[in-house]
């Protein structure tokens, strides 16, 4: 049957069912998790300038004038366009340096707590008036509205919403706690040291991790450019060793390879994120976890 089809329309046909195949297969691996605004995770294509773009859309055209492979021209191009990103997660990094600004922020809290004889409310209050800058917005944002009259209780609520940590859910579900008369104050103090040092313990441990992965990112861009020099060796010095690819069910066979490529290299990004647990948070007065 596939005899009396043109044979565009095979190519058409087998591209359209890798690619599916490919987004199927990247979707099943992709961990599923809840998704907020401060904590979602940037695409390799996001933010990405004009300028790169324009880089990468010549270098695929010169590729393409080299080796006359459309396919080959394409991924070339992208890879110039991604290079940067290629198995670089913003993420992460935004994600340490949120982490490291709630812990500087429990920490001020505690050494306010520890050394005044003020409550939770007014401590509180105090340090959103010198927050750490990663996370100075929501805290500014509390202590503004706790200047027109919101309720302590409902302004923590929406900076848990903010900041979006569990971390941060665990703090401030203990001082809505003590300030809501459900528990003693006196133990907020402990919660806060505790919460606070271990968020910094969690601070110490991505940066050794990360530091880990760069070295294993440089290692995968230096093969990644080994792997393209050498496809560049074959096709212009290897004779007829590729002539096959010329054709346009050489450039469909040449799709698998490259589609496992990819795939390898999206699976090895999806790995530089860090998967935060679940968060649980106290809605209403009621003290009701969630």
């Amino acid at each position: 049957m596939l005899a009396v089809l043109p044979p565009g329309a095979v190519v058409c046909g087998v591209c359209a069912l890798l690619v599916v195949a490919l987004f199927a297969v990247i979707h099943s691996v992709a961990p599923q998790r809840e998704r907020t605004a401060s904590a979602s995770t940037p695409s390799m294509l996001a933010g990405i300038s004009g300028n790169r773009i324009a880089v990468g859309l010549a270098a695929g055209f010169l590729v393409l004038l080299a080796t006359r492979w459309p396919v080959f021209a394409l991924l070339a191009g992208l890879l110039v366009v991604v290079w940067n990103r290629l198995l670089h997660d913003t993420r992460a990094e935004d994600e340490r340096r949120r982490i490291e600004g709630i812990a500087k922020w429990l920490e001020d809290l505690r050494d306010t707590l520890r050394g005044s004889a003020i409550g939770a409310e007014e401590a509180l209050e105090q340090v959103a008036v010198r927050p750490p800058d990663v996370i100075a917005d929501p805290l500014r944002t509390f202590a503004h509205r706790r200047r027109q009259g919101f309720r302590t209780e409902d302004a923590l609520a929406d900076l848990a919403e903010e900041l979006a940590h569990p971390t941060a859910d665990a703090a401030i579900a203990a001082m809505r706690l003590v300030i809501g008369g459900s528990t003693s104050a006196g133990r907020l103090y402990g919660t806060v040291s505790a919460l606070a040092e271990a968020a910094r313990n969690e601070v110490t441990a991505r940066e050794r991790i990360d530091r880990a992965r760069a070295v294993y990112q440089s290692s995968m861009k230096r093969l990644v450019m080994v792997g393209g020099l050498l496809v560049a060796y074959l096709r212009f010095v290897g004779g007829d060793l590729l002539t096959p690819y010329d054709a346009a069910i050489g450039q469909v066979v040449l799709l698998v390879p490259l589609g496992m490529w990819v795939g390898c290299v999206v699976w090895l990004r999806s790995l530089c994120r860090y998967e935060l647990p679940r968060r649980y948070r106290i809605v209403g007065s009621a003290g009701v976890l969630r």
